[in-house]
C-alpha cells in the first residue's frame, strides 16, 4: 500500500494536468504521487509538482481524500509560488528510457469535469465558491 498527493493548480478557469501513457492506456490526471518514507502529503504534493512539471507551489488547502485497496490519496489546491511556466518533468523513480509522463497541458475545467479526479476537486471547490479561481 502506497499513499499518494495529487495537485489541482488551477488558473483562468483551466487546471494543470500531466500526460501518462503505458502500453496498456494512456489518459491525463493531476500532477502527483506516491509519498516517500517520513514524507507527509503536502511534501510529498509540492515534491511532486516539482519533479513532474517544474513549478514551485504551495498548499492552499486539502480539496479531498479518498481510500481505496491501493492507499489513500489527497488532493490539495495549490498556487504558484514565482512566475515560472510549467515545463515536463519526469519521474525519478524510473529510468528516463522507461518514462511514462508524456506530456502535461492546461485543460479546461469544463472539458475535464467527467474525469474522477477534477469532478472531485470541483465538487469540493463548489462546496466553498470563495476558492473557484
Amino acid at each position: 500500500m502506497r499513499h499518494r498527493a495529487c495537485a489541482a493548480l488551477i488558473e483562468d478557469g483551466q487546471i494543470l494536468m500531466v500526460r501518462i501513457e503505458t502500453k496498456k492506456q494512456s489518459f491525463w490526471t493531476l500532477p502527483g504521487g506516491g509519498l516517500n518514507t517520513g514524507e507527509t502529503f503536502e511534501q510529498a504534493v509540492v515534491r511532486e509538482v516539482e519533479e513532474e512539471i517544474h513549478l514551485n507551489v504551495r498548499v492552499i488547502r486539502p480539496l479531498y481524500t479518498k481510500t481505496d485497496s491501493f492507499g489513500t490519496e489527497v488532493c490539495f489546491l495549490v498556487e504558484r509560488v514565482d512566475a515560472a511556466s510549467p515545463l515536463l518533468g519526469h519521474d525519478p523513480e524510473r529510468p528516463l528510457h522507461q518514462q511514462i509522463l508524456t506530456g502535461m497541458d492546461w485543460r479546461s475545467l469544463a472539458e475535464m469535469k467527467e474525469d474522477i479526479q477534477v469532478s472531485e476537486v470541483l465538487t469540493a471547490l463548489n462546496k466553498t465558491p470563495s476558492l473557484l479561481l
